[in-house]
Formats: structure tokens, sequence, C-alpha cells
């Protein structure tokens, strides 16, 4: 009876990791972030984001993105989120994003600094025509400039059927 040569594991670990991230695709469609010019948000820069949509059977998620110092004085932000579908007016809501609870940020942070993604409907979104598809992002805080803001964006995600 012949015995086996034992090989090592490695080489199959190897090839099983290269398949998992094979199988790894990008689920965003979009995900646009606005620097905002010297982390000071004056209420006059309104950052634009558009995405064409050609697919009109998908859901989507939408978020908001806001990256922000830890000297940042506030516990949330009030934006006006606009929203133009093809072919109709630009419709504006106001929105609350929650930056921080009772005793921490609520964001994912390095150093000091923290990004909070929110979902900005509670359901995703059908969009029924194709075209582009255009959001603006304005704050409507007391304060102007509001400091310690450094980017804001959306991110728009396909759902996972």
């Amino acid at each position: 009876m012949k015995t086996r040569e034992r090989r090592p594991l490695w080489p199959r670990w190897i090839w099983v990791g290269i398949i998992v991230l094979a199988g790894c695709k990008q689920v965003a469609l979009v995900e646009q972030q606005t620097n905002i010019p010297g982390g000071q948000w004056q209420r006059s820069f309104i950052p634009e984001y558009q995405f064409n949509i050609t697919d009109t059977t998908k859901d989507y998620k939408l978020y908001i993105v806001l990256r922000h110092t830890n000297r940042y004085e506030y516990r949330n932000i009030w934006l006006n989120v606009g929203i133009q579908y093809p072919q109709d007016s630009l419709r504006v809501q106001q929105f609350e994003l929650p930056l921080a609870g009772a005793d921490r940020w609520l964001g994912v942070g390095m150093d000091d600094v923290f990004e909070r993604r929110v979902l900005l409907l509670p359901k995703p979104v059908r969009f029924h025509q194709t075209g582009t598809i255009r959001f603006t992002l304005q704050h409507t805080m007391r304060v102007d400039p509001l400091p310690h803001i450094l980017q804001a964006g959306l991110r728009v995600e396909p759902v996972a059927n």
C-alpha cells in the first residue's frame, strides 16, 4: 500500500480566498461625497449629486453620509434634502440627522473624524422612470457657517433580492 504524500493546506486556502473575493462585488450604485470648504459649511453652499437610473425594477436604499470632527458642538444636524426626478421640479424636505447619543458619537470614527450614514427613507424606494435623478443637501442650522463639518454626501444602494 502506497502512502500518500501530504501537501500543505495553505494553497487550498488561497484558492478559497480568491473565490470568495471574486464573489464579492461593489454594492453601491452611487456614493458621492462633497468636501466642505475649510470645514465651515456655509448655508449658501449646496452640494448636488446626480445619478442615472436605468433599471426601474430594483428597489434602492438612500443614505445621507456626513463626516465631522469631534469638535462639532451639536448632537444633530438639520438638512434640507432636495430630490428631482426626470422631467419634474425639485422637491425639498427637511431631515434631522442624529450625530450623537447621550455620551458618544453615533458614527464610525478614526482619531477625531466621524462618519455617520443614515437612511433617508424608512423603506427602500423604487424609481418609476429612467433618467437622471438629482439630489441636493443644504444645512438649516442656526449657525452659519457651520463649523467642523468636513464632507456631506449621498449613497444610493440597490437592495439585494
